[in-house]
């Protein structure tokens, strides 16, 4: 990671080095060319005009103004030079040719030749005129600024070397705290281990608060998973024993007296079947993985169906059933057997706890985007600080247990109603509960 980041560093650094540098070079380049035929375009109308005489008059003349990067001759053919401040072009038979080029000459009084840029025109009869510049200040600059874009790509590298190392290092810690966390869950089992996090608010203190989210979440499933084998263990045990002893007795039993015990034996055995069947179902809607079943369905129509199958059972116990369908949506999209189950357990509930109040509405009407489903009875309701058990998976109210139910009911409600986004809601029915799922329309008709 050190030498990734150190590479790009640099290769960020010798691109800007190199756009200078090019830059620099081009127009430097640029210019040079542009002076020198501007020049050279003065000399060659002189000599259109004067001929040679003019012409080296005007070379006379051009070089007493002194310019210190300024060349101007008249060569022969062999680069001696004949008029001007130029004695002599080494490698003429290479640049005595017209147009614009680059290369060595040697002033008058120069020990060495100097690089320059130079423009040269035939004047005939092996006469060359010879106009340009000689780099003097502008090669130093450009010597100077090569120099220093070296100097810069290795201090690059270096600090990309630097910050390379230091990004590692960060990396590598918050990785390494991430890695113990899982080592020490992993090794020993113990969920209440968290990443601790940086306060930087950097994507590490993001992935650790994810971490920890999750952590929480396995925690809490673990410890639901334990509680809800316990009492599932103590829930399905009565009936367990009461089964055997059915079977025992019908199996010493006169014929006469078998059928009814054979019955008694089939009723125990639905019972285990609802306990488990409730229990897949919360673990499905938990997990969704029902929502492949969704469909567009009538909340109305279904309390409609719920309320007919009910009301024989209402009128048996004395409770005056009602329904409450105003405002519903004509449709929603969902589970509707789930939903229906869930119904079926909040009345359940309310004929069993609350059928002394006299009265329970089944209900579907909309508020706020949302469909509210639910049941309302006058009974005792339950009070705000029981509420958490009476969610809670084979939560019971009744801690002897002497009832009936398998404390699922709600359970699997609130389980339905997460599985459509929603909620389940215990609101006082002032007296009474007031049992809704909450349920965001979403694709609702």
């Amino acid at each position: 990671m050190a030498l990734l980041s150190a590479l790009l560093a640099f290769a960020a650094n010798l691109a800007v080095i190199g756009f200078i540098y090019w830059r620099t070079h081009t127009d430097d380049a640029r210019a040079l060319r542009v002076a020198v035929g501007q020049e050279a375009s003065i000399l060659s109308d002189v000599y259109d005009s004067g001929g040679r005489p003019a012409l080296d008059r005007a070379i006379g003349d051009t070089l007493k103004v002194r310019d210190p990067q300024y060349l101007a001759a008249i060569v022969d053919g062999s680069g001696r030079g004949l008029v001007g401040n130029v004695a002599a072009l080494p490698a003429a038979a290479k640049h005595l040719h017209e147009g614009v080029q680059t290369g060595e000459v040697m002033l008058r009084g120069a020990q060495s030749p100097v690089e320059a840029g130079f423009q040269v025109r035939p004047l005939g009869r092996g006469a060359f005129l010879l106009s340009g510049r000689f780099y003097g200040e502008r090669l130093s600059l450009l010597k100077t600024i090569e120099r220093s874009l070296v100097i810069a790509v290795i201090i690059s590298i270096l600090l990309g070397l630097v910050c390379g190392l230091a990004i590692a290092r960060y990396v590598g810690l918050r990785v390494d705290e991430i890695a113990g966390v899982a080592n020490r869950i992993t090794g020993g089992g113990d969920l209440s281990h968290r990443v601790p996090l940086s306060g930087s608010g950097d994507a590490f203190d993001a992935l650790a608060r994810q971490i920890n989210t999750m952590l929480e979440r396995i925690g809490t499933l673990m410890a639901e998973l334990r509680m809800l084998t316990d009492s599932l263990a103590h829930d399905l045990r009565s009936p367990v024993g009461r089964l055997r002893a059915r079977v025992d007795a019908a199996l010493g039993a006169r014929d006469e007296e078998r059928e009814a015990l054979l019955g008694g034996v089939i009723n125990e055995a639905d019972a285990l079947m609802r306990i488990l069947t409730m229990v897949l179902e919360i673990g499905r809607s938990e997990a969704m993985t029902s929502r492949n079943q969704f469909a567009p369905l009538d909340p109305a129509g279904l309390v409609a169906e719920l309320a007919e199958m009910y009301e024989p059972i209402g009128e048996d116990r004395g409770v005056t059933l009602s329904t409450d369908v105003g405002g519903a949506p004509a449709s929603f999209f969902g589970h509707r057997q789930l939903l229906a189950q869930a119904l079926t357990n909040l009345m359940d509930n309310a004929l069993n706890y609350a059928s002394a109040g006299g009265e329970i509405a089944l209900f579907a009407t909309a508020a706020d985007g949302h469909l509210r489903l639910g049941v309302a009875d006058r009974g005792p309701g339950i009070p705000p600080e029981a509420q958490a058990e009476a969610r809670r998976r084979f939560g019971r109210l009744d801690s002897s247990r002497t009832s009936a139910g398998a404390g699922l009911g709600l359970a699997l409600a609130e389980a339905v109603a997460h599985l459509h986004g929603g909620e389940l809601r215990l609101e006082d029915n002032g007296p009474g509960l007031r049992a809704v799922l909450d349920l965001p329309r979403g694709a609702a008709g």
